[in-house]
C-alpha cells in the first residue's frame, strides 16, 4: 500500500495543502477529495506544496491539472510549491507543467503571488 498524507493550513485568506509521499494511482482518488474540498469559495485559491512529495505518477500529475481547471472554472488560482531539489521536478518540467500552472521555491513565495 502506498502512503501518501495530505495535510491542510490556511495562510492568511489562502489554503495550502501540504503533501507528503507517494502520490500514485493507489491513492489519488483520497488525495483529490482531499484537494478537491480544500479551497473555500471565498479562498482565492488554492496552494500546494509538493515539497514532500517522492514519487508522482501520471494520474498525480493529471490530478493536478483536473483540480487547475476547477479552480479557474470558480475563479480561483492554484500555484504549486517545488523546491529545485524536489525530487518530482525533471518530470514537472518535462510536462510542462509550469506553462499551465505557476510554479513557485517556496510557499511564501507562492503565497505573495496569488495576494
Amino acid at each position: 500500500m502506498t502512503l501518501a498524507s495530505v495535510r491542510i493550513e490556511r495562510d492568511g485568506p489562502v489554503p495550502v495543502a501540504f503533501l507528503r509521499g507517494e502520490i500514485d494511482m493507489a491513492n489519488v482518488s483520497e488525495v483529490s477529495q482531499e484537494l478537491f474540498s480544500a479551497a473555500p469559495n471565498d479562498a482565492v485559491g488554492l496552494i500546494v506544496d509538493l515539497s514532500g512529495v517522492t514519487y508522482l505518477d501520471s494520474r498525480g500529475l493529471h490530478l493536478l491539472f483536473e483540480l487547475a481547471e476547477r479552480l479557474r472554472v470558480r475563479d480561483q488560482l492554484l500555484h504549486v510549491v517545488v523546491p529545485e531539489t524536489a525530487l518530482i521536478g525533471n518530470m514537472l518540467k518535462l510536462t510542462q507543467f509550469s506553462s499551465v500552472v505557476p510554479v513557485f521555491a517556496t510557499v511564501q513565495e507562492a503565497v505573495d503571488e496569488m495576494l
